[in-house]
């Protein structure tokens, strides 16, 4: 037992100690970008990163720093990154659009399906946990209401309607939490990295060129075949390349 309590508390002080180190290296980074030191910054926020600590408010910061430094294909990378956990922060977006617009050409975004970016909209209001909680609670609502409609004798009209819109609105949070995770967990979406890519007609070095894909550029990957990546462009052009020239968001 002695043994089982001074491991819980050796974890404690691992976790806590964790977490002063993140924060040091936080505002360590912070006062190195404040004086423009932007290397060091970056040093600092890279180190919290690899710890796997990261946040939004990481994320952003280290965008911020590439794009100091000129790597806007980094910029673009990590406001994405920072973008998956926080969709709707103002400066995440409004600075990703900055980036993208240095880059050496401009990428027509091909816009989505009006329904495909309604549901997004609803995902993302919440993290999946949060929509987890919400589901839970409207399932155990719906159970309540239908006990209602299944034992009295009045009002059954009413009890069944609402059993119907709690049914709906559980299953509507339920599939939205799903979204949500897999957009978290997703891999299909990623940077280009190498300075001018040709995108070919098949996974195959001596095929035909197809598009060039400018670095910075987001692409979806579609398909793998052994070292290479049928991708799809925000403009939606398909093409294969070698899975070395991209960076997973």
């Amino acid at each position: 037992m002695k043994r089982f309590i001074y491991l819980i508390i050796l974890l404690f002080i691992s976790i806590y100690s964790n977490a002063q180190s993140s924060e040091i290296l936080f505002e360590k980074g912070n006062q190195a970008y404040k004086n423009k030191q932007y290397e060091i910054a970056l040093k600092n926020y890279l180190q919290i990163n690899n710890k796997k600590d990261i946040s939004a408010d990481l994320y952003y910061n280290i965008g911020n720093t590439y794009f100091r430094l000129n790597d806007y294909a980094n910029a673009i990378l990590y406001y994405e990154r920072g973008i998956l956990l926080k969709p709707y922060d103002d400066n995440l977006n409004t600075n990703l659009k900055v980036a993208k617009a240095r880059l050496k050409s401009d990428v027509y975004i091909m816009p989505n399906f009006f329904l495909v970016d309604w549901w997004n909209n609803i995902s993302n209001l919440f993290i999946a946990s949060i929509w987890t909680i919400v589901s839970i609670i409207l399932l155990l609502i719906s159970c309540i209401v239908f006990t209602y409609y299944y034992f009295s004798v009045n009002n059954k009209k009413f009890f069944f309607y609402s059993f119907i819109l709690s049914s709906i609105l559980f299953i509507v949070s339920f599939f939205a939490g799903f979204t949500r995770q897999k957009q978290i967990q997703s891999k299909d979406s990623a940077i280009v990295f190498s300075e001018a890519t040709m995108g070919k007609d098949s996974p195959d070095e001596n095929s035909t060129d197809k598009i060039k894909i400018v670095k910075g550029q987001k692409i979806k990957i579609v398909d793998k075949s052994n070292n290479w990546i049928k991708i799809k462009t925000e403009d939606g052009k398909e093409a294969w390349i070698e899975n070395k020239n991209v960076v997973i968001i």
